[in-house]
């Protein structure tokens, strides 16, 4: 209910891998922030006012509380694979800058019965290690922030955006380095935190974060950094107010609104190596059908069956001299949040068609699709295979609802 509750407050943004750990888990760690935090198109900018009235007596849409932070963490690094074990026993030290814009009103609390902050993060990192070097972070970030005490509060946190590597993977002068191949990649963060107000306008913030970097399977060697920290920060806020209580909105208004129905179409030219060696893009097109019933305020249960044909599959096949089909098709059963006109996607699929002997028959896809209208919607679609990302694709989509 938590995690529900706290997705359900992205409305108000957007306009109208540890060894014991399950590879699903930590997939979905890495891949689930990604495309979650890959709705965060819209940063709602808004000045802080002074505010004294009582909490009671607070209705309505408030401008949102601005505060600036200054931390620092310290980790390790997580060597999830073989490949990647001459990253074990380095410790990353970081340093960070937080602008957050926290929202404090009637309308917030009855989506999320919470106190959302969502802002820009910059991060600087030393990987304490020589074949990664070092890395610089900007991000997004959303976090659900819930009051336990008059001055505490606990919050989990959702980031992305983009890193800059300073020692990617070079064929000849760091041929060491599997973990990334481009300078530039995307940064994941997903982490808990405590909120401890130390005076009117201070904040300590003590969490414990897990973060990725990879490219998402666009260039190889990919097998990404992950290193989970602990640290903490110190914030100011300038402006304050009494925090909303009141009894949250039950209203149920999607009772009785028959399913959606939607046809996709998508594709996208994948990056490979010939017979020779060359690198060369393939083909990779598909279509999917899917139906979808609302069964909450901002969220819709799904199934869905897809078929595509990769010619990167085609490729690999032909190299490795095996017969086989480069065509796949696959059942999902998953759940999307109703994120304005923005559809977050998560679905979780099964092979009924796969004559390749590289993955196994689960996979799993996470997605972001804009509607323009009631009838047709753009998007892009991320799949993975356990802690594999196998290719994001770009995709048009159909839908018709009988009302």
């Amino acid at each position: 209910m938590l995690i529900k509750n706290a997705a359900s407050l992205l409305l108000l943004y957007l306009p109208t891998s540890f060894n014991s750990l399950l590879p699903h888990l930590r997939s979905s760690v890495k891949y689930g922030c990604s495309l979650l935090a890959a709705c965060f198109f819209c940063l709602q900018q808004a000045t802080a006012q002074t505010d004294t009235t009582a909490s009671t007596q607070t209705r309505g849409r408030l401008p949102s509380l601005f505060s600036v932070g200054v931390g620092a963490q310290y980790g390790f690094i997580f060597a999830h694979s073989q490949d990647v074990q001459n990253t074990s026993g380095a410790n990353p030290i970081g340093a960070e800058l937080t602008l957050s814009w926290q929202r404090n009103d009637q309308d917030t609390w009855d989506l999320c019965n919470c106190f959302p902050r969502n802002g820009l993060l910059l991060s600087y990192y030393d990987f304490d290690n020589a074949i990664l070097g070092k890395g610089v972070n900007a991000a997004y970030f959303l976090e659900p922030t819930y009051k336990l005490g008059q001055n505490s509060f606990f919050s989990f946190k959702g980031s992305a955006g983009l890193s800059y590597l300073s020692n990617p993977h070079d064929e000849t002068a760091n041929p060491a380095n599997q973990s990334y191949s481009t300078s530039i990649n995307a940064y994941l963060l997903l982490g808990l935190g405590a909120w401890f107000r130390v005076s009117e306008h201070w904040w300590l913030n003590p969490s414990v974060n897990y973060q990725h970097i990879s490219n998402g399977g666009l260039s190889k060697p990919n097998k990404g950094i992950n290193w989970p920290t602990a640290g903490i920060a110190v914030s100011y806020q300038p402006t304050t107010r009494p925090y909303y209580t009141h009894p949250r909105s039950t209203e149920k208004f999607w009772l009785g609104d028959s399913p959606r129905w939607d046809i996709t179409l998508f594709g996208i030219a994948r990056r490979g190596s010939d017979a020779e060696g060359n690198r060369k893009r393939f083909p990779m097109a598909g279509a999917a059908v899917q139906g979808a019933k609302q069964v909450g305020r901002i969220s819709n249960l799904t199934l869905a069956t897809e078929v595509y044909r990769d010619e990167e599959l085609q490729n690999r096949l032909n190299f490795d001299e095996l017969d086989g089909s480069p065509v796949k098709a696959g059942i999902m059963l998953g759940h999307e949040f109703i994120l304005g006109k923005f559809l977050f996607s998560q679905r979780l699929g099964y092979y009924v068609f796969d004559q390749t002997p590289y993955f196994d028959r689960l996979y799993h896809r996470w997605g972001l699709q804009y509607r323009l209208n009631q009838k047709l919607g753009f998007g892009f679609n991320l799949l993975a295979h356990r802690q594999v990302a196998e290719f994001i694709d770009l995709r048009v989509t159909y839908s018709f609802q009988r009302k």
